[in-house]
């Protein structure tokens, strides 16, 4: 198994590549969307790109995801692992926030309307703040890191790509969850699924009364807490 993040969802790419990864739900909003490995390693690599070419993104840098549970979280992961940076929990070189503009960066602040296809906002973002829906869709699909990580290289906090790879459970289930993945246990989550070819049903503001079908429609295995 690789012991850099990057290279452990190629893999999952390579091996998993059509079947879906990411299936996200809003229940307030009736969005639904499905992405395979294939179609998410694509916003990564635009997404990559845009943080490398556009914000200047590097190694030792770091990154703070301000979103709810949201498939672009895990976009943002993947992208900012990529490019040889590491995510925080704390106020990072860059942050990426929602519609709320909640989250600001030291040097930049990237926001999304978390519209469906991550699409731009429809007024004018605040001064100092860039819309990454606006942006994003200019950039390739295929990136090449300049200074890509290594199994030592910072991943999360005080957490090496080694540190996360190492303490993920392999996870080969479908399963169905309501917490964020982008935080400490939800990023155990994460590289666990994509180390073992599970896949996830992201579920925001979800409807009790819908669980159950849900569950049967998407053939979940497990609904964790």
């Amino acid at each position: 198994m690789s012991r850099v993040l990057p290279e452990l969802f190629a893999a999952a790419v390579r091996r998993d590549g059509g079947a879906p990864f990411l299936t996200y739900y809003d229940d307030a909003t009736g969005e639904r969307i499905e992405l395979s490995a294939v179609t998410t390693a694509n916003w990564v690599a635009k997404t990559a790109n845009l943080l490398a070419d556009e914000y200047d993104l590097e190694s030792g840098e770091t990154v703070a995801i301000g979103l709810p549970p949201h498939w672009l979280g895990v976009v943002w992961a993947l992208s900012t692992w990529s490019v040889g940076a590491s995510l925080t929990s704390k106020t990072g070189t860059l942050a990426i926030t929602g519609p709320d503009f909640a989250v600001r960066g030291e040097r930049e602040t990237v926001a999304s309307a978390l519209l469906p296809l991550g699409g731009r906002f429809r007024e004018p973002v605040p001064d100092g703040i860039q819309d990454y829906g606006a942006e994003v869709y200019n950039h390739p699909d295929v990136f090449v890191p300049f200074d890509p990580p290594t199994p030592d290289s910072p991943a999360y906090d005080d957490l090496t790509h080694e540190d996360l790879i190492s303490a993920a459970e392999p996870v080969a289930d479908r399963i169905l969850v309501q917490q964020t993945l982008t935080d400490r246990d939800g990023l155990g989550l994460l590289v666990g699924v994509i180390a073992g070819g599970g896949s996830i049903v992201l579920c925001r503001n979800l409807d009790a009364a819908k669980l159950e079908r849900r569950v049967a429609d998407e053939k979940v295995d497990r609904v964790l807490e």
